[in-house]
């Protein structure tokens, strides 16, 4: 809710953790359906709600959608106020932050391959070998390092906000952005490239206890997981925005920079107009394609029951395998302290060797409650990344399969004489080009998964091997106690 001060241009609101503040109205947009939102009167300032609102969705503009003279960072956001479904007498229901902001389907790539162009200055490259094409890798990997998370405050203290310091590893030259910058750089990159590479998501923002120490650093955590990904993409980390956002300190130059990006022509479908002509560009099969789309569908499944797994598992561990140990642990300690009571004289040893025993298992509880953090942590953090990027490929593989159907289509009509063998040829090439393209994503894609699943379920084992090989000796420590 919000009232304006008429006078100064500023607004005087509420937002969804009831807490008051002041904003100015000059920075936001607002959208309002035909549908009345009495929560939200008239406007809320999207930089110091944009983390906190609940009952909006907030996505980067276009760049059609708002001058381009502006100079305010802060006016990069909207907020889409969803018309409230019917959900039963008296219910409604609660509006969700979408993680897409775009769809990909056959025709996405169709103006492309009907020959528009587009400006670009952009050139990516295609490599072809047996395994068909493939991304030109840079010499030298591109590492990002993200640290000194720092609360910042603007408008004179009244807002406050956390930037991450970003340093790659080819300048060592830092820059620091916030996480509505992260936000914008994702929906950009979802824009562009999202049509032939999936792009993973950001961790989620929505928390309202975003300035504790333990938000920070798990935030920092994930945008680190998140920037690994992005680094290590061959395509997207050359892009002109990516290299903007890890680069430009200036914050003139990192205005213009935003605003170039807004007005890429190169998005969608036509992003395959930056790929270098090449005679060894080939159409994949049907049959590929549909393999393509059972693989990532299986996987996508497979992935998901191994983080339900995996966290009953945790669960496991720090609660009821844990107890369940402490018990034994405690049975064993009360009957040593029944020996104690005994006045046999050879009491001494039994009730030591018992004492050891029901701390042995209690140390077995402790080991089996730390052990979580040390293996199934990453083993979850990993599936859920993929489990992500798993969600883009149906969409991926509908603009491939658009391409395919529009090359079989012109190859008909020349086999008919409706079109020249010319105009054939022209666009069999072009579909070639999104086939390589989406191909040579694929092979990255399935190098990436195979690398990081082999890395992760080996650490996973050795730590399990690691915990065992403990518990092994505390047993063994605890055995030798018998031995009077």
């Amino acid at each position: 809710m919000s009232s304006k001060d008429k006078e100064n241009g500023w607004y005087e609101g509420i937002n969804s953790n009831g807490e008051h503040g002041l904003f100015p109205g000059k920075n936001v947009e607002l959208m309002m359906d035909t549908v009345s939102h009495p929560e939200i009167e008239e406007t809320c300032d999207i930089d110091s709600n944009y983390e906190e609102l609940d009952a909006v969705e907030i996505r980067s503009k276009k760049s059609s959608s708002y001058s381009d003279t502006s100079e305010s960072i802060d006016q990069d956001y909207e907020m889409i106020i969803p018309e409230p479904e019917d959900k039963g007498e008296g219910n409604e229901q609660s509006p969700k932050r979408t993680n897409r902001l775009y769809q990909f389907t056959k025709t996405q790539a169709e103006p492309f391959i009907s020959g528009k162009t587009v400006k670009t200055t952009t050139k990516i490259q295609l490599a072809f070998n047996e395994y068909g094409a493939s991304w030109v890798y840079p010499t030298v990997p591109l590492e990002c390092i993200v640290t000194n998370p720092q609360i910042e405050t603007k408008y004179s203290g009244m807002k406050k906000y956390i930037s991450y310091q970003i340093t790659p590893n080819d300048t060592n030259v830092s820059v620091y952005h916030r996480y509505k910058h992260f936000d914008w750089l994702y929906g950009r990159l979802l824009e562009k490239f999202g049509s032939s590479i999936p792009i993973p998501l950001l961790p989620e923002k929505d928390v309202p206890w975003r300035f504790s120490e333990d938000f920070i650093q798990a935030r920092m955590c994930g945008l680190q997981i998140w920037i690994n990904r992005i680094s290590r993409h061959p395509v997207i980390s050359q892009s002109e925005i990516f290299q903007h956002f890890i680069r430009k300190k200036d914050e003139k130059e990192w205005k213009t920079g935003k605003r170039i990006a807004e007005k890429d022509e190169a998005v969608g479908g036509m992003v395959f107009s930056e790929i270098m002509p090449s005679s060894e560009f080939k159409l994949l099969d049907g049959e590929e394609a549909e393999k393509c789309l059972t693989f990532a569908k299986c996987m996508g499944e497979s992935v998901r029951n191994l983080i339900t797994v995996t966290e009953e598992h945790m669960a496991r561990c720090t609660g009821a395998l844990k107890s369940e140990y402490i018990k034994i642990g405690r049975a064993f300690s009360d009957l040593s302290a029944s020996f104690g009571k005994s006045t046999y004289h050879g009491k001494g040893s039994i009730e030591n060797a018992l004492s050891f025993v029901g701390k042995t298992y209690d140390d077995i509880g402790n080991l089996h409650f730390d052990q979580p953090k040390k293996d199934a942590h990453s083993l979850i953090e990993i599936s859920k990344e993929y489990k992500g990027l798993l969600t883009c490929f149906p969409d991926i593989i509908n603009v491939l399969k658009g391409a395919l159907e529009k090359a079989h289509e012109y190859e008909k009509l020349a086999h008919t004489n409706k079109v020249t063998l010319k105009e054939k040829e022209a666009i069999v090439f072009r579909a070639g080009i999104v086939s390589s393209a989406i191909e040579a994503e694929i092979n990255h894609f399935n190098y990436e998964l195979t690398s990081d699943y082999k890395v992760t379920v080996q650490h996973f084992l050795y730590e399990q091997v690691q915990m065992y090989n403990k518990i092994t000796d505390k047993l063994r420590e605890a055995y030798a106690r018998f031995e009077f």
